[in-house]
């Protein structure tokens, strides 16, 4: 058939083929890609700078093998590591509340990048406190690279659908139409369908509330797996920079779930819908969680420093680690990785599919308050993080972890099935995705999806 008569006979798929057909990828249009780089360009930033965190605020200056500044210890830094992800994740909602009732999301994404480049010039002033070791560089890099975005943004600002502020339109005091016209004779601006809609992202929140020790155990990557790390052999590699095996894994891990797990599993006619995989997910964590436990007791048992690496005069000033080395902690990244496609890429789209348009920056908002909750149960357990009693807290954040596995399937298996109605309604769309795509970017009406 001509490819241009394919072309012209584009069209919106129907109810029954949306529900029945497997979707699959199309074209990405260049304004996706500049999206993708302003995002990439935050995260950037982001990890650029806390990541060296842990040995700058845990080691001291005269550490050799492992680089430090403060030397506040492996607890301390632990604490202050957590206690900046709460902040870093009860700030956006504020701004989700202002952008979803007063300038809207594209205002709020450019404030965003303006105070994220204020708060970075911030870190070259704190790195002048050790200019030898070169910190100051490390910081001054994303400074510069969370730049990039603002004039691509400016420039393709035109191809994005701006979605502006709901203005008082989401008060949770909100009635339906007919019951506030009978009790208080009023006309309301919303409907029946905004309070189903409420009612839907109620429910979100209910499943997002239960990620609280989740985040706590993904929080490890940044602060105790780094010191885990650090008391191992490193060979060439510095003990901040093997936890990129996580985002590597992420990228290997990710294709083999969506293209063989889930139509593997689909294909056996078992039901693996979003609720089962969060239990998995939390099961799956709960592995990682157990396996750095025994891996520390591992570390444990060999010298030259035993329970207390690089810490006794046998380590020759901390420049001897135990004789283990650093790429057993390999499963634990892999694990997290598998438990993070399974739970935060899915607690993502079933937050953003149930939450009501107009305040869904809130929800996704509501979403990071949810890991604000776990970096501060983090600070709390940070007494915990010093040898030999770091083992414990890896033991009890996997018993925690997979007893609630089963509480969370009890508590929410239902939802699967009731996600099925709520298709039939329209109020979600069966692949949040599409939705994502159809409501906050679109491309030229040419390059429209079918």
């Amino acid at each position: 058939m001509d490819a241009q008569f394919v072309e012209r006979e584009r069209r919106d798929a129907t109810e029954d083929e949306v529900n029945t057909l497997p979707h699959v990828v199309d074209s990405i249009p260049l304004i996706v890609w500049v999206a993708l780089i302003a995002g990439a360009s935050e995260r950037f930033t982001y990890y650029a700078v806390t990541t060296p965190w842990q040995n700058y605020m845990q080691n001291d200056s005269d550490s050799i093998e492992v680089p430090g500044v403060l030397g506040l210890g492996q607890a301390t830094a632990t604490n202050i590591s957590n206690a900046f992800s709460f902040f870093s994740f009860m700030a956006p909602l504020p701004f989700a509340i202002l952008s979803d009732a007063r300038i809207g999301r594209y205002k709020t994404l450019c404030i965003s990048f303006m105070f994220t480049n204020i708060g970075s010039l911030s870190l070259i002033a704190s790195t002048y406190l050790e200019r030898e070791v070169g910190f100051w560089a490390a910081y001054l890099l994303p400074l510069c690279s969370v730049w990039i975005p603002i004039p691509l943004l400016l420039f393709w600002q035109k191809s994005f659908v701006i979605l502006y502020s709901a203005q008082e339109r989401f008060r949770l005091d909100a009635a339906k139409p007919a019951f506030q016209a009978e009790k208080y004779g009023r006309t309301v601006p919303w409907d029946n369908l905004f309070v189903m809609e409420i009612r839907m992202g109620l429910k979100a929140c209910k499943v997002m509330a239960c990620f609280v020790p989740f985040y706590l155990c993904i929080n490890q990557i940044n602060n105790n797996f780094v010191s885990q790390a650090g008391q191992m052999k490193l060979g060439f590699i510095p003990n901040d920079t093997i936890q990129a095996l996580n985002p590597i894994a992420c990228v290997l891990l990710g294709p083999i779930i969506q293209k063989i797990l889930y139509p593997g599993l689909q294909n056996h006619g078992i039901a693996f819908g979003e609720i089962s995989r969060m239990t998995w997910a939390f099961i799956t964590i709960s592995s990682s969680m157990a396996f750095a436990a025994g891996l520390q007791k591992l570390i444990y048992t060999r010298g030259p420093c035993y329970e207390y690496p690089r810490s006794f005069p046998a380590s020759d000033g901390g420049k001897i680690p135990n004789n283990i080395s650093v790429w057993v902690q390999t499963p634990s990244y892999f694990l997290l990785a598998f438990a993070e496609i399974l739970g935060f890429t899915t607690l993502s789209e079933y937050s953003y599919s149930k939450a009501p348009k107009d305040m869904r920056s809130l929800v996704q908002a509501l979403r990071q308050v949810t890991a604000a909750i776990g970096s501060a149960l983090g600070m709390a357990l940070s007494p915990v993080a010093v040898d030999p009693k770091v083992t414990y807290l890896y033991t009890g954040l996997a018993a925690t972890m997979i007893a609630a596995a089963p509480f969370f399937w009890v508590a929410f298996r239902n939802y699967d099935n009731i996600d099925d109605e709520l298709n039939e309604t329209g109020l979600i769309q069966p692949d949040s995705r599409d939705e994502m795509e159809e409501t906050t970017i679109r491309a030229h009406p040419s390059e429209d999806r079918i």
